[in-house]
């Protein structure tokens, strides 16, 4: 039987999350307008889903009973079907929403929320509202406007890609057909920075007894930002001497892998002796999640005249150390949970440093 039905539906934020809902609908049987919603008419067609973008409540109730017409006309072989009418070209203000959706559904939320704040940056920078509209060169010349506002060559490159894989998707593009590719974003890679032994003391010595724990954990562990802050007591295991990254409410590890890490004494004498305040072990005095550790690394610096404080820089001398202390590659990449060795590899030339220094004195000698 031929689809003849349209419906009318809302895109909403629905206890802090954006939903889509049955509109409010009044005595009259008129829908009532709500403000800070979008609207949709929503039909079939065949097997297909399709969805289409309303300027307003009034606009949505037209446009699902021209639909609504139009399905009856086809049902009765007066017109073409929709299948074969034009291509429509699809638009930024309808694609976006239904797209970061999907990806809401699909990916981590840490991810949901780098794409979604990337595309929108996008969107107010391009302002183009025809998808196939947007170029090579709009790309491009985004990567190089992030790059101008201070962004790290890095990030600039991997918005620039997130883009990429929207208009992939939307398009219905192959992959390694873009507009870019991983070759345009390729980036002089830096050597990662790491602490030395004076700039630790010195960092530590003006920490507060729980800025202390945080970033010791940081520090002997290697844990991620998100990591650190989702780690629950039930996840230290004084007995076997590790700490484990594992799922948790609101939280997804990397790579979606689940890691145990072996860390020191001294790391599980000073979580021992830290004051609990929920099941969170870096909990604030509200007993909720800590999000604060990178401002915080950043005041700390300060006062300790410590330059480029921030936590990966913790979990950077973490990779350095260990490595430069015999423990070999495959195993450090399994405490730092990379998926690829790669990734490790990074650290390496910096832990090997010395040897490197000590063979070149020795050839001068």
């Amino acid at each position: 039987m031929a689809n003849r039905k349209g419906s009318i539906w809302t895109y909403k934020k629905v206890d802090g999350r954006w939903r889509y809902c049955k509109p409010l609908v009044g005595r009259n049987n008129k829908i009532k307008p709500e403000p800070g919603v979008a609207y949709y008419v929503r039909w079939r067609d065949g097997a297909k889903t399709i969805w289409r973008k309303c300027s307003s409540a009034a606009d949505a109730e037209n446009a699902c009973k021209r639909q609504e017409a139009y399905l009856n006309a086809v049902a009765h072989g007066l017109t073409l079907s929709q299948t074969e009418h034009r291509d429509q070209p699809v638009l930024m203000s309808e694609a976006l929403p239904l797209y970061l959706e999907e990806y809401r559904l699909s990916h981590r939320p840490e991810s949901f929320t780098l794409m979604s704040q990337t595309l929108h940056e996008f969107n107010n920078w391009c302002r183009k509202n025809i998808v196939s509209k947007i170029t090579r060169v709009d790309l491009l010349r985004y990567r190089a406007w992030l790059i101008d506002k201070k962004r790290k060559p890095r990030t600039a490159a991997n918005k620039m890609l997130r883009v990429n894989q929207f208009i992939r998707s939307v398009l219905k593009i192959d992959a390694g057909k873009g507009l870019v590719t991983v070759k345009d974003a390729k980036f002089v890679e830096l050597e990662p920075t790491v602490y030395n032994d004076d700039e630790l003391d010195a960092f530590f010595r003006v920490c507060t007894p729980f800025q202390f724990a945080v970033f010791k954990c940081y520090l002997m562990a290697g844990l991620r930002k998100q990591e650190l802050e989702s780690l629950e007591w039930t996840d230290v295991d004084y007995k076997a001497g590790t700490v484990t990254v594992s799922p948790k409410d609101g939280f997804t590890p990397k790579d979606w892998e689940q890691r145990t890490v072996e860390v020191p004494d001294e790391l599980l004498k000073i979580l021992k002796d830290m004051p609990r305040r929920g099941k969170l072990v870096f909990a604030n005095s509200s007993g909720n999640r800590y999000t604060h550790s990178w401002d915080d690394a950043i005041k700390i610096g300060e006062k300790a005249k410590v330059k480029d404080c921030h936590p990966h820089r913790f979990r950077a001398t973490f990779a350095t150390r260990t490595l430069q202390h015999g423990v070999d590659l495959k195993t450090v990449q399994k405490l730092l949970g990379h998926k690829n060795l790669e990734s490790t590899m990074r650290y390496l030339a910096k832990a090997e440093s010395p040897k490197v220094r000590e063979k070149v004195n020795a050839v001068w000698a």
